[in-house]
C-alpha cells in the first residue's frame, strides 16, 4: 500500500465518545493541577475523619496527611523546585533526546530506516515495529521515547501511514511492557519486591527469572495481537495522510547515495565499537558496569541504561554527520542537541504541573490508601482459583490509571497481593505474573501518564490537527484485545500447571 492509497474507516459510535471524552481534557499543564487540587480535597476529607495507613509489610501506621492544611501548602513551597526538577521522566526524555537529536538532524535516522527497509519485506514491517515494541521495557522509559518516532519513519519509508507506527509502537510498549523475550532492570525491581513480601516459612523461587518462561510466551504472543489491532483497526482509523505535506516522501523512498552509504557503514562500525566496549564492561568479570558480587542485572548496566542510550545514539550520529557532511565543525553538534531540547519546550512546562501532583499524591498517601481498600475488596470477595486473578488483573488495571510506575504500584500492591496468592496454594511467582499482566493493559489511556503527552508532541509534527482524543481512542483499541489474549496466555499456564519460570511450579509444594 502506498502513501496515496492509504485508506480511512468511519470509527464506530464507541470510538467517536472516547475521543469526545478525550478532547475534553484540559491541556497536561492544567490537568495535572485540576488533579493535585481533587486529591487535597481527598486528602481533606481522610484526614479530617483521621484516616490512617498501615505501611505494606510492616506494622507502622502513617495518617493520611492534608494536602490542602498549612502543613501542606509549607511542604509543597519547600520542595516545589526538586519536584519539577526530580519529575522522574524529565531526565529521561532529555537525556536520550542530547543522542537522538543528533542522530535525527544528521540523517542518520532517515537512512538506518531506508537500509532497514531494503532488507525486511514490507508486509513484515508492521510485526517487526511491533515484535520490537514488545522487548522495549530492556531499555526503561526510553523506550516510549526512542521507539516511536523511530516507528513513525520506517512506516513512512514503507508507504504507510506514519502515524500508525507512532501510535501503533507507543501502545505496542505502553501493553506489552512486562513482557518480552530480554530481561531487564524492570524484572529485578519486581522481583526483589515480591521476595520481600514473601510470608515466614514459605519456600519459594523468586529469582529475577521467576516469571521468564511466562513473560517470553507473552513476548512473542502479544505482538502478533497488537499487530492485528495496528493493520486492521488503527490504521485505517486515521485521518488520510498527505503524502505531500512531509514533504520528504521522495527522499525517503530514492533510497542512499554512494556517500550515505559509506556514512552509514561508518555509523555502524563506531556503534560496533562502542557497544563492544560497554558490554565488555558489563559482561567481563570485574567490568565496571556489573553490580555487587558481578552482579548483570542489579547492575549499572541497566540502571545507566538511558544515558547509555544516548551516548551510542550520539557517536553514530556524529560519525554519520561527519562523513555526509552534515557536521562540520562541533559547535554544529550543540546546535541539534539544544534544537532537540527546544523542540520539548511543553513537555518541560507539563513537568512543572506534573511534578508537583506526583510528589504531593505520594506525600498525601491517599494513593496508598486507595491501593490498600481496593486490595482489600479483593480480599472480602472470597474468590479461589484463576477467579482471583482475573479479579487482580482488573484491580492492578484500574489503579494503574493513577500510579504508573510499575516498581512504585507493585511496592505497594506486593506486601498485600503475594499473602493472599500464598494463602491460597498460589507461587509468588503467579501473583507477580498477574500483576505484569494488570499493570500494562491501562497506562496508554491513562490521562497522568506524561508520556501519553509526549506522544501527543510527535503526532502533531506529522498531523498538526491531531488531538489528545485521538491519542486516547487510538490507544483503548489495544486494551481490551491484549487483556483477552494476556489473560487466556496465563490461564494456559494455570490450568496446565506450567511453571512460570525456572525453578517455580503454579501452586506451592509443586
Amino acid at each position: 500500500m502506498t502513501a496515496t492509497e492509504t485508506h480511512t474507516t468511519e470509527p464506530g459510535p464507541a470510538f467517536r465518545a472516547v475521543e469526545r471524552v478525550g478532547n475534553k481534557v484540559p491541556s497536561a499543564f492544567w490537568l495535572f493541577w485540576y488533579l493535585l487540587i481533587a486529591t487535597g480535597i481527598v486528602s481533606a476529607i481522610l484526614a479530617a475523619t483521621h484516616t490512617t495507613v498501615t505501611t505494606p509489610g510492616t506494622d507502622k501506621t502513617v495518617a493520611v496527611n492534608n494536602i490542602l492544611s498549612i502543613a501542606g501548602l509549607q511542604h509543597l513551597l519547600s520542595t516545589f523546585v526538586a519536584n519539577f526538577i526530580g519529575f522522574p521522566p524529565l531526565g529521561v526524555v532529555l537525556t536520550v533526546l542530547l543522542g537522538v537529536g543528533v542522530a535525527e538532524r544528521t540523517g542518520f535516522l532517515k537512512a538506518a530506516v531506508v537500509a532497514f527497509l531494503a532488507h525486511v519485506p514490507a508486509k513484515l514491517v508492521p510485526f517487526a515495529v511491533m515484535f520490537v515494541a514488545g522487548q522495549g521495557h530492556v531499555m526503561g522509559d526510553a523506550s516510549v521515547i526512542v521507539l516511536p518516532p523511530l516507528a513513525a519513519l520506517v512506516f513512512r519509508a514503507a508507504g504507510r501511514h506514519p502515524l500508525a507506527g507512532l501510535l501503533g509502537s507507543f501502545g505496542g510498549t505502553m501493553t506489552g511492557y512486562a513482557s518480552g523475550v530480554l530481561i531487564g532492570a524492570l524484572d529485578a525491581n519486581l522481583s526483589t519486591l515480591t521476595a520481600s513480601a514473601v510470608p515466614h516459612g514459605i519456600n519459594a523461587n523468586t529469582s529475577v527469572l521467576m516469571n521468564y518462561w511466562f513473560q517470553a510466551a507473552s513476548g512473542l504472543v502479544i505482538p502478533i495481537a497488537t499487530t492485528f489491532v495496528l493493520v486492521r483497526w488503527l490504521e485505517p482509523s486515521l485521518p488520510k495522510f498527505d503524502p505531500d505535506a512531509a514533504g520528504d516522501a521522495a527522499e525517503l523512498s530514492a533510497g542512499l547515495s554512494q556517500r550515505e552509504r559509506k556514512a552509514l557503514t561508518a555509523a555502524l562500525v563506531a556503534l560496533a565499537v562502542v557497544l563492544a566496549v560497554i558490554l565488555a564492561a558489563w559482561l567481563v568479570p570485574g567490568g565496571p558496569l556489573q553490580g555487587k558480587n558481578g552482579d548483570l542485572i542489579v547492575s549499572p548496566f541497566f540502571t545507566g541504561i538511558v544515558p547509555i542510550l544516548a551516548l551510542a545514539f550520539f557517536v553514530v550520529g556524529a560519525v554519520y554527520g561527519v562523513v555526509v557532511g552534515t557536521v562540520t565543525r562541533p559547535e554544529d553538534l550543540v546546535t541539534m542537541m539544544a534544537d532537540a531540547l527546544r523542540s520539548m519546550a511543553t513537555y518541560i512546562l507539563i513537568a512543572v504541573s506534573a511534578g508537583q501532583f506526583l510528589a504531593m499524591f505520594g506525600w498525601s498517601n491517599v494513593g496508598t490508601w486507595i491501593s490498600l481498600h481496593a486490595v482489600n475488596s479483593l480480599r472480602s470477595m472470597h474468590i479461589g482459583g484463576f477467579g482471583v486473578i482475573v479479579i487482580t488483573i482488573v484491580f492492578c488495571a484500574l489503579l494503574a490509571l493513577l500510579i504508573t510506575s510499575g516498581s512504585s504500584l507493585w511496592a505497594v500492591l506486593s506486601p498485600i497481593l503475594v499473602p493472599i496468592y500464598t494463602r491460597l496454594g498460589l507461587e509468588p511467582a503467579v501473583a507477580q505474573a498477574t500483576y505484569r499482566v494488570g499493570d500494562c493493559l491501562s497506562h496508554g489511556i491513562s490521562p497522568v501518564n506524561p508520556y501519553v503527552y509526549v506522544l501527543h508532541e510527535q503526532a502533531k509534527r506529522w498531523d498538526p490537527r491531531f488531538t489528545l482524543g485521538m491519542i486516547f481512542s487510538r490507544m483503548m483499541l489495544f486494551v481490551l484485545p491484549v487483556a483477552v489474549i494476556w489473560t487466556a496466555t496465563l490461564a494456559i499456564f494455570y490450568f496446565a500447571r506450567i511453571p512460570t519460570g525456572p525453578g517455580t511450579s503454579i501452586f506451592l509444594g509443586g
